[in-house]
């Protein structure tokens, strides 16, 4: 359990009882929220990229993009995103797509999706080309009312813990980062046991027998009839290990480099997790050897901004960083040098480490009733900061 910043019991409830209950609207760099319904019209510009707000109901992104390029017979690499989007939500975003035009985009007519707006842009979006996110999250079944919620938000003093959300780690499974530590290990024969059998959260009942089946036989020419055609890439290795059944590595390269990349990823969120809510229990909050301050661009923190004072910057560890003690105590538990992350059995998937601020601010903050609404930076979780205020913190 990670540790609360917020020492008053949250308000108990749920959250994302439906997609309309987690409402997500992207701000762009510019400070433009891409609000819920809006038609967005700008000028085009000369380039061959078109760009275009998606909205979209109980889609992730990835899915949602993949529908779109099938749609419009184009391949997946033909499109880029600021950033994911939780799939139980309604939520907008800016997407590029390349030589397609806009007329195409605009005349798509999918189940649950909506395009406000598209124009010719010079260049792609590129990843993390946002200035934030704006929530409106509703609470089902609260047992506590609004005076506890303010005095939350009092203990909170505007921020919150920046973990990784738990959607990080597999949106039902939760196992990404113990599949990303094999891997970090070179232990890919479990690695690619963990990705097709791991049966811990599997909820469809379907592939949840396929993913027993496997793992009690190995037959993966079965397996092919067994598991769900939505399972795409279970799918793919399983078809490479038909055919080569000793080849885990082989077998994992086939996979997309951002899938590979995720799995490493969500091992430094993990580590990165377990630090923070160490150092929140004990209190030690101040920057220790190799972090530093920064301070903010349009009210966010900005970790470019080397500064005297201001938000916190920690480190997702990768083979470049420089560790202190406890961070070196912590690799060692987990069996893994840092060095390791260079991936030499996969390069291309090597991390050298990042930095990324212990706490995140929340702006422009209610609640009303049921409801509340803010605006958190990207990169940030709503999900972790409403456990603040839902959770019991025993």
């Amino acid at each position: 359990m990670l540790s609360y910043l917020s020492k008053t019991p949250g308000i108990g409830g749920r959250i994302k009882s439906r997609p309309e209950d987690f409402i997500v609207e992207e701000i762009t760099e510019a400070g433009t929220v891409l609000e819920m319904d809006k038609q967005i019209s700008i000028k085009d510009n000369e380039g061959k990229f078109t760009h275009f707000v998606l909205q979209k109901t109980d889609w992730s992104t990835s899915s949602a993009i993949h529908e779109i390029a099938r749609r419009l017979g184009a391949g997946q690499r033909r499109f880029s995103f600021a950033g994911t989007k939780d799939k139980t939500a309604v939520s907008t975003q800016l997407v590029s797509a390349f030589d397609i035009p806009k007329e195409k985009l605009l005349g798509l007519k999918v189940k649950d999706m909506k395009i406000n707006g598209a124009w010719a842009a010079e260049d792609k979006v590129r990843l993390g080309q946002l200035l934030g996110n704006r929530f409106t999250v509703k609470v089902e079944g609260a047992e506590k009312d609004g005076n506890t919620v303010e005095q939350i938000s009092s203990e909170l003093e505007g921020r919150f813990p920046n973990y990784f959300g738990e959607q990080r780690f597999g949106s039902t499974r939760r196992n990404t980062h113990t599949i990303g530590l094999k891997m970090l290990k070179g232990e890919f024969d479990e690695a690619v046991r963990l990705f097709l059998c791991d049966t811990e959260g599997e909820q469809n009942p379907q592939a949840l027998e396929a993913r027993k089946a496997l793992e009690k036989t190995n037959d993966y020419a079965q397996a092919l009839q067994d598991f769900p055609k939505y399972l795409r890439l279970e799918r793919k290795l399983i078809a490479y290990l038909k055919e080569n059944p000793d080849d885990s590595k082989g077998a994992l390269k086939t996979l997309p480099r951002q899938t590979l990349l995720m799995f490493i990823h969500a091992f430094q969120s993990h580590l990165f997790n377990r630090l923070l809510s160490v150092r929140i229990k004990e209190g030690l909050l101040e920057p220790e050897e190799g972090e530093y301050y920064c301070s903010e661009t349009k009210g966010f923190p900005d970790i470019r901004k080397f500064h005297e004072s201001g938000w916190v910057v920690g480190k997702l560890i990768g083979y470049e960083s420089p560790l202190n003690e406890r961070e070196n105590a912590l690799l060692e538990e987990s069996g893994i040098e840092k060095d390791e992350f260079r991936m030499q059995p996969m390069p291309e998937i090597a991390s050298k480490g990042t930095y990324r601020t212990l706490f995140a601010p929340v702006k422009d903050f209610n609640f009303h009733t049921d409801t509340f609404r803010f605006v958190l930076p990207a990169g940030s979780y709503a999900t972790v900061l409403m456990r603040e205020f839902i959770d019991e913190k025993r």
